[in-house]
């Protein structure tokens, strides 16, 4: 945890009055600026990152909604979870290390308003698909990339479907997803993924497989893994109605983890499906990229918080609110490229932003995403006086005008 200072969500820095505001507002303004080419300096971090470290890269999918009830000059605001909430559905695409979840950088942002979806996209999904339907164009997008690496996409409960499996897997596409309990095939007979996974428990198939950490807290995380075939007509709403579609069964790895404390009890179990070959993830290496899925809640924490204040934003409408994010998106990205790094130039530049932030931290985690934004905005908001001023004459002004606090 950190105390809270001024970060790059802050309007006050040490430039020429309102001169960083005035040239966010024309460049948030200006139409030449495109969503598109904001995205492409992400894209290519994580190119570089796939030159410097091969490895598998897990693609994170997750949703967050921008409640702006309180600014009625947005006029593009589209309704929300109920008539009173209002604001932008955020769907954002996040890069991830497979080897130990290190976030890269977004590769996906679209910004869903009352006229339609803004996206770093060409193509923006169309404003009436659902979240789940999103996926799969977003998938294309993503192999479209050519990032260089072989890709697993992560999502939450909200896409277990299995319509959407079977057209995922009929792409070619990877993917890791929460389930909730649904009627499979296991060993021929038809049976339901929870009596899977309480079979499991019970036998004592799950073997520990490492430490976590849930909610904070120290947890252990317990494997196992069954095969599975989603063997029944999927289905899609149609007005009113629930239409049944038929599909070839799909051959699936059920891998059953449970998060447990020191004592053994269990805080939460999950039932991930995947169609990850086992020959290219063993079920350990499976539950650890679901666990990874937890850094894209992570950044939208630090854009809500953290002193970005997301929410509290002022750009008129949507489109303004993008470029502005993506342009915040792209200093996550710089930083947690420089978290990455641990050679000895990089850590003392750490610790010059941490101590430039003015934040406390635990002793046991000195350094922070969001110490390192705040310290980089006070390092940038310096610079322009520290090149007008010598430090000898810094120094003097304070000798002549608070004394106090001279060198």
């Amino acid at each position: 945890g950190s105390t809270t200072a001024p970060g790059p969500g802050a309007t006050v820095c040490g430039m020429k009055p309102a001169s960083f505001a005035q040239k966010l507002w024309r460049f948030c303004t200006d139409p030449r600026v495109e969503e598109s080419a904001l995205i492409e300096p992400m894209h290519a971090a994580i190119r570089q990152e796939v030159a410097d470290r091969p490895g598998v890269l897990l693609s994170i999918h997750d949703w967050s909604t921008l409640s702006f009830g309180g600014h009625p000059s947005k006029t593009d605001r589209a309704t929300l979870t109920h008539a009173h909430d209002v604001g932008y559905d955020l769907a954002t695409v996040l890069i991830v290390r497979g080897d130990d979840g290190a976030p890269i950088a977004p590769v996906l942002v679209s910004l869903t308003t009352a006229d339609g979806v803004l996206s770093t996209r060409d193509d923006a999904p169309a404003a009436d698909l659902c979240h789940i339907d999103q996926v799969r164009g977003a998938m294309q997008y993503v192999h479209d990339l050519g990032l260089g690496a072989t890709v697993v996409h992560v999502i939450d409960r909200e896409a277990d479907s299995v319509n959407h499996w079977r057209q995922w897997s009929a792409d070619g596409h990877l993917a890791l997803v929460r389930a909730d309990d649904r009627k499979v095939l296991c060993e021929g007979q038809e049976t339901s993924l929870l009596d899977i996974a309480q079979g499991l428990h019970r036998d004592g198939a799950l073997k520990d497989v490492g430490g976590a950490l849930y909610h904070g807290r120290k947890a252990r995380l317990f494997v196992a893994e069954a095969e599975v075939v989603l063997h029944r007509a999927g289905k899609r709403n149609e007005g009113k109605k629930k239409v049944e579609i038929p599909g070839p069964p799909l051959p699936l790895r059920l891998v059953v983890t449970e998060v447990r404390d020191l004592k053994g009890r269990v805080l939460a179990r999950w039932l991930l499906l995947t169609n990850v070959p086992a020959e290219w993830a063993e079920a350990a290496t499976i539950a650890r990229w679901y666990y990874f899925r937890w850094r894209i809640e992570g950044m939208h924490k630090l854009l809500k918080k953290a002193g970005w204040q997301l929410e509290s934003w002022l750009q008129h409408n949507g489109q303004r609110l993008l470029i502005k994010l993506l342009i915040a998106l792209g200093a996550c990205a710089a930083i947690w490229g420089l978290e990455r790094k641990h050679d000895v130039a990089s850590e003392a530049f750490q610790r010059l932003l941490m101590q430039l932030s003015g934040r406390q931290t635990k002793r046991k985690r000195p350094i922070t995403t969001s110490g390192l934004l705040a310290g980089l905005w006070v390092f940038l908001c310096a610079l322009g006086p520290l090149a007008r001023y010598s430090l000898e004459r810094l120094n003097a002004m304070l000798e002549d005008h608070l004394p106090l606090f001279a060198t």
